[in-house]
């Protein structure tokens, strides 16, 4: 009987979702060890240390990507299991902000069993992308009448794991859970003109920022000096290369010498010391170098077309929590994508966020793959209910 279901299931997997995924993922895997080579060898003396290491995030991902396909959707809408890991992962971020020895080079965004760490505001996205699915799809019919009354709880909840994770600080992942929440809530049935307004404030704080930054100096409350750094930067990198523009300015010139084809996998400069995280933040940086314009290409258009097939997904699915899922994802991807590129191409601030299956990284890249196995899961689920009883 089991095996009947599980055979079913096989049979309804999104191929193209997932073959995409893999992909970008073996192709990861690839470039984390070109990029970090140099690193490894100066740090560790073995240029292989964060290839092997990207291999078992690689394979943990797949597998977990793979089981979560298969799970009952009836598990991921169990309010109390999301409750209790919501509460659990709020704990975890309050332990980091208030304990002072669980800073790690002034940021408090990873906790450590051993030295194996994981980073909970990963954790924090893809939960909290559940738990307003759930909610806002028990609730959808009073959303639009009374929205206030009706989402005060998910709104709170929200502020405070922004606020939480902002203080670590991490201005990416705060601005990642805002952006998909965000989305989220104006999926829920609300009018337009609150959309409209959302994002006009939103401009508005952005652009006030920038203008504040120009005018009198670089310091904000709330924002650390590197935190404003990276404003500063954004907004004229060659006004400093050897500080605050020193990150991006070392971007331009490793995409510029990569011209159109580039100078051949493990022959970049910029890898060797000039970008200080060439297989994280700066990894297109690097591909751009090795590969050139068309390995960028490569990549961009491998990886969007994996968002447009889960927002696809989200499209056809019929069930409100398995549509708020998929869209909650398509969304997280989308904006953790399009602030990595933007910052290494100076078109956004630096904000530290990874590309997705690209970049080196644990928790990142756990989450990411069993995302991948969310929306599959929902692909599959809603595919047998078509089905012919």
């Amino acid at each position: 009987m089991i095996k009947n279901a599980i055979k079913k299931k096989f049979s309804f997997m999104d191929w193209r979702l997932l073959i995409s995924y893999i992909i970008l993922s073996g192709f990861g895997i690839l470039m984390v060890y070109s990029s970090s080579s140099y690193r490894a060898m100066t740090d560790y003396n073995n240029s292989e240390y964060f290839f092997y290491k990207q291999i078992i995030f690689a394979s943990l991902g797949l597998f977990g990507a793979l089981v979560v396909s298969f799970l009952s959707k009836r598990v991921f809408k169990n309010d109390k299991l999301l409750t209790y890991v919501l509460i659990g992962l709020f704990g975890i971020l309050a332990y980091l902000l208030l304990w002072p020895g669980t800073a790690t080079k002034g940021a408090r965004g990873w906790i450590y069993f051993g030295s194996i760490g994981f980073q909970p505001a990963e954790f924090m996205k893809l939960n909290l992308i559940l738990y307003l699915s759930w909610f806002i799809s028990k609730h959808q019919s009073r959303v639009n009448d009374v929205f206030y009354e009706t989402m005060k709880k998910p709104l709170a909840i929200t502020a405070a794991a922004v606020v939480m994770v902002f203080l670590q600080p991490d201005l990416g992942g705060a601005a990642i859970i805002a952006f998909i929440c965000l989305v989220l809530f104006l999926h829920s049935g609300v009018k337009v003109k609150y959309g409209v307004m959302t994002f006009g404030v939103i401009g508005a704080i952005y652009g006030l920022i920038i203008i504040v930054v120009k005018t009198f100096g670089s310091s904000i409350p709330f924002f650390q000096s590197y935190q404003m750094e990276r404003i500063t930067s954004f907004i004229d990198p060659f006004a400093d290369i050897q500080d605050s523009g020193y990150q991006v300015v070392n971007s331009y010139y490793a995409l510029s010498r990569g011209g159109l084809f580039g100078v051949g996998i493990g022959e970049s400069i910029q890898k060797s010391g000039y970008l200080p995280e060439p297989h994280t933040d700066f990894i297109l940086s690097i591909i751009g170098e090795e590969l050139g314009l068309m390995g960028v290409a490569f990549v961009l258009v491998l990886f969007f077309y994996m968002v447009y097939r889960i927002f696809k997904n989200a499209i056809k699915i019929k069930d409100p929590f398995a549509q708020l899922v998929c869209i909650g994802i398509g969304t997280m991807f989308l904006a953790q994508g399009v602030i990595n590129v933007g910052g290494a191409t100076g078109l956004m601030p630096l904000t530290g966020v990874t590309f997705p299956f690209v970049s080196y990284g644990g928790s990142s890249f756990l989450v990411s793959a069993v995302s991948i196995g969310l929306v599959n899961n929902m692909h599959i689920n809603d595919q047998i209910s078509k089905q012919p009883k």
